[in-house]
Protein backbone atom coordinates (compact mmCIF):
# COMPACT_ATOMS: atom_id res chain seq x y z
CA UNK A 1 0.00 0.00 0.00
CA UNK A 2 1.35 3.70 -1.51
CA UNK A 3 1.68 6.46 1.11
CA UNK A 4 -1.11 8.31 0.13
CA UNK A 5 -3.81 4.89 0.34
CA UNK A 6 -2.47 4.14 3.96
CA UNK A 7 -3.03 8.42 4.92
CA UNK A 8 -6.99 7.65 3.22
CA UNK A 9 -7.22 4.54 5.33
CA UNK A 10 -6.00 6.66 8.28
CA UNK A 11 -8.27 9.59 7.93
CA UNK A 12 -11.54 7.29 7.09
CA UNK A 13 -10.54 4.82 9.77
CA UNK A 14 -10.56 7.96 11.83
CA UNK A 15 -14.14 9.48 11.29
CA UNK A 16 -15.24 5.37 11.54
CA UNK A 17 -13.99 4.94 15.32
CA UNK A 18 -15.54 8.43 16.46
CA UNK A 19 -18.92 7.32 17.87
CA UNK A 20 -19.62 10.81 19.12
CA UNK A 21 -19.93 12.29 15.26
CA UNK A 22 -23.31 10.00 14.73
CA UNK A 23 -24.27 8.89 18.44
CA UNK A 24 -28.18 9.62 19.00
CA UNK A 25 -29.11 9.08 15.37
CA UNK A 26 -30.93 6.75 14.10
CA UNK A 27 -29.06 4.42 11.71
CA UNK A 28 -29.83 5.38 8.26
CA UNK A 29 -29.10 9.45 9.49
CA UNK A 30 -26.20 7.97 11.07
CA UNK A 31 -24.75 6.27 8.20
CA UNK A 32 -25.37 9.15 5.88
CA UNK A 33 -23.75 11.64 7.94
CA UNK A 34 -20.82 9.36 8.56
CA UNK A 35 -20.58 8.20 4.78
CA UNK A 36 -19.94 12.34 4.37
CA UNK A 37 -17.83 12.32 6.85
CA UNK A 38 -15.85 9.75 5.03
CA UNK A 39 -15.70 11.40 1.40
CA UNK A 40 -14.99 14.68 3.09
CA UNK A 41 -11.89 13.13 4.96
CA UNK A 42 -11.02 11.31 2.03
CA UNK A 43 -11.11 14.19 -0.52
CA UNK A 44 -8.69 16.12 2.12
CA UNK A 45 -6.48 13.25 2.58
CA UNK A 46 -6.48 13.02 -1.60
CA UNK A 47 -4.76 16.71 -1.71
CA UNK A 48 -1.74 15.81 -0.40
CA UNK A 49 -0.31 13.25 -2.73
CA UNK A 50 2.49 15.29 -3.05
CA UNK A 51 3.65 16.17 0.50
CA UNK A 52 5.98 14.59 3.14
CA UNK A 53 3.78 12.96 6.27
CA UNK A 54 4.30 15.87 8.61
CA UNK A 55 3.14 18.42 6.13
CA UNK A 56 0.25 16.45 4.81
CA UNK A 57 -0.50 16.06 8.46
CA UNK A 58 -0.34 20.13 9.00
CA UNK A 59 -2.69 20.60 5.48
CA UNK A 60 -4.96 17.94 6.52
CA UNK A 61 -5.56 19.11 10.47
CA UNK A 62 -7.84 22.06 9.84
CA UNK A 63 -9.95 20.70 7.47
CA UNK A 64 -10.41 17.40 9.33
CA UNK A 65 -10.86 19.04 12.30
CA UNK A 66 -13.62 21.23 10.46
CA UNK A 67 -15.64 18.62 9.22
CA UNK A 68 -15.72 16.97 12.44
CA UNK A 69 -16.71 19.64 14.00
CA UNK A 70 -19.65 20.48 11.61
CA UNK A 71 -20.81 16.97 11.95
CA UNK A 72 -20.95 16.68 15.55
CA UNK A 73 -23.16 20.10 15.40
CA UNK A 74 -25.48 18.80 12.45
CA UNK A 75 -25.62 16.16 15.10
CA UNK A 76 -26.72 18.18 17.88
CA UNK A 77 -29.02 20.19 15.28
CA UNK A 78 -30.72 16.90 14.74
CA UNK A 79 -31.56 16.27 18.34
CA UNK A 80 -32.41 19.48 19.95
CA UNK A 81 -33.81 21.67 17.35
CA UNK A 82 -37.29 20.59 17.63
CA UNK A 83 -37.11 21.01 21.67
CA UNK A 84 -35.41 23.90 21.95
CA UNK A 85 -36.37 27.89 21.98
CA UNK A 86 -36.22 30.05 18.96
CA UNK A 87 -33.56 31.94 20.37
CA UNK A 88 -31.48 29.03 21.15
CA UNK A 89 -32.94 27.63 17.66
CA UNK A 90 -31.17 30.44 15.70
CA UNK A 91 -27.51 30.16 17.95
CA UNK A 92 -27.50 26.17 17.15
CA UNK A 93 -27.96 26.87 13.08
CA UNK A 94 -25.69 30.04 13.39
CA UNK A 95 -23.14 27.04 14.79
CA UNK A 96 -24.23 24.92 12.32
CA UNK A 97 -23.19 28.18 9.27
CA UNK A 98 -19.80 28.94 11.42
CA UNK A 99 -18.42 25.38 11.38
CA UNK A 100 -19.43 24.84 7.59
CA UNK A 101 -17.82 28.23 7.13
CA UNK A 102 -14.67 26.90 8.67
CA UNK A 103 -14.92 23.87 5.90
CA UNK A 104 -16.06 25.29 2.72
CA UNK A 105 -14.78 29.08 3.38
CA UNK A 106 -16.26 32.11 4.95
CA UNK A 107 -18.00 33.12 1.84
CA UNK A 108 -20.60 29.96 2.77
CA UNK A 109 -24.12 31.45 3.79
CA UNK A 110 -26.63 29.00 4.37
CA UNK A 111 -29.96 29.55 3.75
CA UNK A 112 -32.45 28.88 6.66
CA UNK A 113 -32.85 25.57 7.58
CA UNK A 114 -36.33 25.39 6.58
CA UNK A 115 -34.85 24.78 3.17
CA UNK A 116 -33.82 21.79 4.43
CA UNK A 117 -36.00 20.40 6.30
CA UNK A 118 -37.70 16.84 5.65
CA UNK A 119 -40.15 14.51 7.41
CA UNK A 120 -36.92 12.91 8.72
CA UNK A 121 -33.53 12.99 10.07
CA UNK A 122 -32.43 11.30 6.70
CA UNK A 123 -34.00 14.07 4.51
CA UNK A 124 -32.84 16.78 6.66
CA UNK A 125 -28.91 15.55 6.34
CA UNK A 126 -29.19 14.56 2.81
CA UNK A 127 -30.87 18.09 2.00
CA UNK A 128 -28.28 20.02 3.72
CA UNK A 129 -24.88 17.77 2.60
CA UNK A 130 -26.29 18.27 -1.05
CA UNK A 131 -26.31 21.69 -0.66
CA UNK A 132 -23.01 21.98 0.90
CA UNK A 133 -21.35 19.94 -2.01
CA UNK A 134 -23.08 22.12 -4.90
CA UNK A 135 -21.73 25.01 -2.82
CA UNK A 136 -18.20 24.29 -2.32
Amino acid sequence: MDILSKRIQKVVESVLENEALVSGLDESAAEILQGWGIKTAASVAEKTDQLDDERAEREMYPKLKASRRLMRTIRIWLRQETETLPEERAQLWAKIEKRAKALYGEGLSLPSPEQFSGGTQVEFIQNLLDWLDEEK
